[in-house]
């Protein structure tokens, strides 16, 4: 009898513990019906439709940390998505993991709209071949490993603190940033219903910390990038040429959270200066016609020590092989240096994506510096 009361109390402790470390913790699973978009001229046949299964762990956050508090308790998790784009023998399935950052556009007891997007990785299971197989259809992507962008856009109805219901839109990318030619990419826009589940509760206890610098002043500030990247260019199974990158840009914080962006930027292409060499093309200009120089403005949502930001920016000067009337940027940075006195405030390690006319360019690795 001592016994089996020692092992009630015991079983007792360990379900009420685990029922606090679960509390805010759920999975959702979203089945996705989708086409492919053809972005390009030189495109394959498109499927009629495309199919998707995407589930995510979700953790909502408690207001634990700073960064918590001040985002208003976000939701981040980690999401898997399985894809079949229709066509097997062209486009073959990936297979996406990225992080999962959920952010409420408008926030209501029962009814809320929310925005969620993550960059991460992805596996393709076909890739164009030169051996053994000649393959000329699937111009599509070079590798099996590639970068995998989801965001996502929902409506949901929260039925009880358990079981949440929602419908959206979602729209996916896939590719490598010509590290590796072919280089089209693959980009899948759709809808999605879905459902999330929370087994203890969706709305964890607030942590009600008292944080000495919860609230940031707006600010100022004046910032740099510098870095570079490879791409294979002209054809398959080349070489690879050097892209250096530059960016010079003001930002201003506001909300102690995020921040606008808006600048210079710059792109040197070692690849395009080859081929002008070698093909005899503007001769004695090559390296002023390997350049592209952007003005562009953006956004950052500051994380914690994580930044995840978007560019779009116009050309006022492009390399004598490019026509492309807008740029794109996505990716991440992470503060190395973060605070808020001193000559040097920020000093951070970026990837991003870069993207002419939504086609990737290349994967560029940087470091930034903020004053």
């Amino acid at each position: 009898m001592r016994i089996l009361f020692v092992c009630t109390l015991l079983f007792w402790s360990f379900s009420v513990t685990a029922q606090e470390w679960l509390a805010g913790y759920g999975v959702e699973v979203n089945p996705i019906f989708g086409k492919v978009l053809k972005h390009n001229y030189i495109f394959p046949p498109v499927p009629k439709s495309s199919y998707a299964i995407d589930i995510n762990i979700l953790k909502q956050t408690n207001g634990n940390k700073e960064w918590q508090a001040r985002r208003k308790y976000p939701l981040f998790g980690l999401g898997i998505t399985y894809t079949n784009y229709g066509i097997d023998s062209i486009y073959g399935k990936c297979i996406g993991l990225y992080p999962v950052w959920e952010f409420p556009i408008i926030k209501g007891e029962k009814l809320e709209w929310t925005c969620r997007f993550g960059y991460g990785i992805g596996y393709i299971s076909k890739t164009y071949e030169r051996y053994p197989s000649f393959d000329t259809v699937n111009n599509l992507i070079g590798s099996h490993v590639n970068n995998f962008t989801m965001f996502t856009t929902q409506l949901r109805y929260k039925l009880n603190h358990h079981v949440h219901i929602h419908a959206g839109f979602n729209y996916s990318h896939v590719s490598n940033g010509s590290f590796k030619l072919p280089n089209l990419g693959v980009n899948m826009y759709g809808g999605h219903i879905g459902v999330r589940y929370f087994p203890v509760t969706d709305d964890p206890p607030k942590a009600l910390k008292n944080f000495s610098q919860l609230s940031l002043p707006n600010r100022w500030m004046v910032q740099a990038r510098v870095g570079m990247g490879l791409v294979e260019y002209g054809n398959t199974d080349g070489p690879q040429y050097p892209v250096y990158t530059a960016t010079l840009y003001g930002s201003w914080r506001y909300g102690s959270r995020n921040k606008i962006l808006a600048g210079i930027d710059y792109s040197y292409y070692k690849s395009v200066e080859s081929f002008l060499r070698l093909n005899e093309i503007e001769i004695g200009e090559e390296r002023a016609n390997s350049w592209e120089g952007a003005i562009f403005v953006g956004h950052e949502f500051i994380i914690g020590r994580v930044g995840v930001l978007a560019h779009l920016g116009i050309p006022f000067k492009r390399t004598v092989t490019n026509e492309d009337l807008t740029i794109q940027k996505l990716g991440y940075c992470y503060y190395i240096i973060q605070q808020e006195k001193g000559i040097l405030k920020e000093l951070t390690a970026n990837c991003f994506i870069k993207s002419n006319n939504l086609e990737a360019s290349h994967l560029e690795f940087s470091l930034g510096v903020g004053f």
